[in-house]
């Protein structure tokens, strides 16, 4: 198990007062291990749990960590691993046929299958061997390839390389269980929240204010238009955690083990949110590890996700979907500066078309970057012939480059959505911005367009017609 679970209470500010009942589970005792999720749930609008609806949440967070601990080789996981086959509890069964979902969506790039790949490691942090990248990809990679095959009476059998290894997410799963035991108990209001898994849970819709604070992601009270959907907040720091650790040892590297080659990568801190936890935290280790193109691909298409990214330096990335899914106090709506952008990119007939290499960016009047907001290409050869911007904003922040881009697109348009906010969370106080949208295409042409603009002249779209590469860029405030 990766590090101990300790959790803790988000505490409400002054101006909610709220009656709340609080749980602790386990009680503190000498029998306490790692292995068991030191759990507070809070209860509002005057709620309780009985002694015995209190030891049914102790008896449901214990069984979570021994069916899924591997150390154990009678647990239901260890079973299957061990006869490539077997029928699952339910819960269990929905977990990793959900984790599946992920890695087809992801392509690869989320996995509950590394158990062999996990061991690998925790062999290497225990000193009996040297740590070669060639053989952590090829595990990953064996893992990767092989077939799974789900039933509808729970059972699942796959081919032998796949050892299935929840551990990152066990907590998780356990948070997702009580969820669904207070619901069903008809508990109407409560939260859940966890410190060292930084996974906050409520039915509630509470008002998320999506910060980093003290290192955790503090909840600010109920929103007045709260919503009744479950709503669950997942942070990963990746800078500060050991790739594995184990209660005696813990590895130099730090980061997130990236699932498709099995190497640690430390891009962002992520904070995501989902309809639960599970799913949250899938969310924020895809998320951690890869380009901030790629996670916000990924989120944009879904409106039950939402994410929010800040790299190393301090640079923020949000989804389209994170405001709506978090504070209804964000800066960004109490600025009103919400904006919408639209690029047309148009299809050439000919046989050998390349995807454009795009860059979208607003700066203030004297060219000084304020926020980045589309790069789609990785190639440095080609992101060099997007010449205004590799000159103004590219050769100057490679850190960018290296977590920001994703792939080319064909000619798929793009729909931006800006808070408002520059590229370090701060609000954009220029009062004259420019957008810059700048598309290059391998056999093909270049072409550059700049819009001048101001949040007040945004009260009608601004529309420009592009030429050769660029179709049309349209400008509109958000309502």
């Amino acid at each position: 198990m990766v590090g101990r679970f300790l959790l803790y209470l988000a505490v409400f500010t002054a101006s909610y007062a709220v009656k709340a009942e609080l749980y602790v589970f386990p009680a503190p005792s000498p029998e306490a291990t790692s292995h068991t999720l030191n759990t507070e749930i809070t209860l509002y609008e005057e709620q309780t749990l009985s002694a015995i609806e209190q030891k049914n949440i102790d008896l449901l967070i214990k069984d979570t960590y021994q069916t899924l601990d591997k150390s154990n080789a009678t647990s239901a996981l260890s079973e299957i691993n061990q006869r490539y086959e077997g029928t699952l509890p339910a819960w269990l069964y929905s977990a990793i046929k959900r984790c599946e979902d992920w890695f087809n969506r992801t392509e690869g790039n989320i996995s509950c299958r590394n158990g062999a790949l996990y061991d690998y490691w925790a062999e290497y942090v225990q000193g009996k061997h040297d740590l070669s990248r060639r053989e952590v990809r090829r595990l990953a990679r064996v893992a990767r390839i092989a077939d799974v095959n789900f039933n509808d009476d729970n059972s699942v059998a796959f081919a032998s390389p796949i050892q299935w290894d929840l551990s990152e997410f066990t907590a998780s799963l356990a948070v997702d269980r009580i969820a669904n035991y207070l619901t069903s108990i008809n508990i109407r209001s409560y939260h859940i929240s966890a410190q060292g898994l930084e996974t906050h849970a409520s039915n509630q819709g509470f008002s998320w204010q999506g910060t980093v604070a003290q290192e955790a992601v503090i909840q600010n009270g109920r929103a007045t238009d709260a919503v009744s959907n479950p709503s669950t907040i997942a942070y990963i720091r990746p800078w500060q955690r050991p790739v594995l650790s184990t209660s005696k040892l813990a590895s130099l590297e730090k980061g997130v083990l990236s699932h498709s080659d099995g190497w640690p990568s430390a891009k962002f801190q992520a904070i995501s949110v989902a309809d639960n936890a599970f799913e949250a935290m899938l969310l924020a280790h895809f998320s951690a590890t890869k380009t901030a193109q790629q996670a916000m691909e990924l989120v944009n298409a879904n409106q039950s996700l939402a994410l929010k990214l800040i790299d190393e330096n301090g640079r923020v990335f949000t989804s389209n979907t994170y405001t709506a899914r978090t504070s209804g106090k964000n800066k960004a709506e109490k600025n009103g500066h919400a904006i919408s952008i639209d690029i047309t990119l148009p299809l050439f007939d000919i046989a050998d078309y390349r995807g454009p290499y795009v860059s979208v960016w607003i700066s203030d009047e004297k060219n000084r970057l304020v926020k980045s907001l589309a790069l789609r290409g990785t190639s440095e050869r080609w992101l060099g012939e997007l010449r205004t911007w590799w000159r103004r904003v590219g050769r100057k922040n490679e850190g960018l480059v290296d977590g920001f881009a994703g792939a080319t697109k064909k000619n798929a348009p793009l729909h931006i959505e800006w808070d408002g906010l520059d590229d370090f969370g701060q609000s954009a106080n220029s009062s004259s911005l420019i957008l810059h949208v700048e598309v290059a295409r391998e056999h093909g042409g270049r072409s550059y367009e700049k819009i001048p603009f101001t949040f007040d002249s945004l009260t009608s779209p601004i529309t420009v017609t592009g030429t050769d590469e660029i179709a049309s860029i349209t400008l509109s405030l958000m309502n």
